[in-house]
């Protein structure tokens, strides 16, 4: 049996503005791609998730203790609270100081980093063992444009969920708790569980699920096709995220 593709053979003759196909992509994603890879603009996406991530740790380490913060951190690694006082003390400093450092360039260079490996790595996967005839720069275009467009609505709510809670030194990564850890206490099981819990959030699902609709588009398959090759290598994240936290928690 034959997989009915995802998209026409043939390209849309509109790109449709920036503007536009980043607002059309919350609701009509599979149009809204293949538009986006008639005209990618990746490096106006790119621009904006970075802007998105510099907003964010720019009021982010102005408000928190990184002190503190580091301080939290380490009181939830067993490893550390067998260390001596003065050995953690030395550990929270050092770490706070170049979390200070780092948070504020990290924004300039991690987005572009991490979105060319996974570019490289997607299209990888779909032309290998996919065989979905794939580019790199549609590839590139897929992660690029479905980050920005996440940013775009992370980021307020990020801010905002700190603003109300009052409290700019918890992790970043816990504060939009839209995820299946929002039903038990922190502390109750085990870290590597909280971590594998915590994976299956609504903005980790939704990232997914671009990712999938922009690679089926672009490699002209299904969406089961995308769905497959962006849920393996996801699996095997989660296993390693897993395996982190068993080794080192």
């Amino acid at each position: 049996m034959t997989e009915t593709p995802a998209v026409p053979e043939a390209p849309p003759a509109d790109s449709g503005s920036f503007l536009g196909n980043l607002f059309n992509l919350y609701f009509e994603p599979t149009e809204t791609f293949s538009k986006i890879f008639v005209k990618p603009r990746v490096w106006m996406a790119l621009l904006l998730q970075i802007a998105m991530g510099v907003l964010f740790t720019s009021i982010w380490l102005e408000k928190m203790d990184a002190r503190e913060f580091m301080k939290a951190q380490m009181e939830q690694n067993t490893r550390i609270q067998q260390m001596p006082a003065e050995q953690v003390e030395q550990i929270i400093n050092t770490q706070a100081r170049f979390m200070r450092t780092w948070g504020r360039i990290a924004p300039f260079i991690a987005p572009v980093l991490i979105d060319l490996v996974l570019a490289g790595l997607f299209m990888f996967i779909f032309r290998f063992f996919m065989a979905a005839d794939v580019s790199f720069m549609r590839s590139f275009a897929t992660v690029v444009w479905t980050f920005a467009a996440l940013g775009l609505i992370q980021t307020p709510i990020m801010l905002l969920v700190f603003w109300l809670k009052g409290d700019w030194n918890v992790d970043p990564n816990q504060i939009i708790q839209a995820n299946p850890t929002i039903f038990f206490e922190v502390g109750s099981m085990s870290r590597w569980l909280w971590s594998l819990l915590s994976s299956f959030d609504l903005f980790s699902l939704w990232t997914l699920f671009l990712f999938a609709t922009g690679f089926a588009v672009a490699g002209k398959r299904g969406l089961s096709t995308g769905v497959w090759g962006v849920l393996i290598p996801w699996a095997v994240y989660l296993a390693g995220k897993v395996a982190f936290v068993l080794m080192f928690g």
